[in-house]
């Protein structure tokens, strides 16, 4: 496996107890925009915040591929037949991805794994 998909494993960086403690919490901030629910309820956990951090990301990358699809829908969508096609795969291509990001966050978060979302998760590290 390409080591660009396969984050390091940072959960012996955060304490067994706040890892427990936060757990669940943590699953819902993978869901864009609902990153700052473990980011406010668990201001005080480190792992929360790990997490929040991951999911603030990850909403910025949702973000930005609807962005991305609505400008490609806009300029080659126009195209007879290869526009409506080129348009729909790459809907469809980044929706895959970002509902992918969102499974992978949820599913480190639910074994109580820190690990960073593959490719993205370096872009940014803002909460801390």
């Amino acid at each position: 496996m390409d080591k660009k998909f396969d984050s390091d494993d940072l959960t012996g960086m955060f304490d067994t107890n706040d890892i427990q403690q936060n757990q669940a919490l943590t699953m819902v901030g993978y869901i864009p925009l609902l990153f700052l629910i473990p980011l406010l309820a668990a201001s005080t956990s480190k792992y929360a915040k790990f997490h929040a951090n991951q999911g603030l990301i990850l909403t910025i990358f949702a973000f930005v591929s609807a962005v991305i699809d609505k400008l490609i829908g806009f300029i080659i969508g126009w195209i007879p037949v290869i526009g409506g096609i080129v348009s729909t795969v790459v809907s469809v291509a980044l929706g895959v991805a970002v509902l992918a990001y969102i499974v992978i966050g949820i599913v480190n978060a639910a074994q109580g794994k820190a690990k960073k979302l593959p490719v993205i998760g370096e872009l940014l590290d803002v909460i801390k």
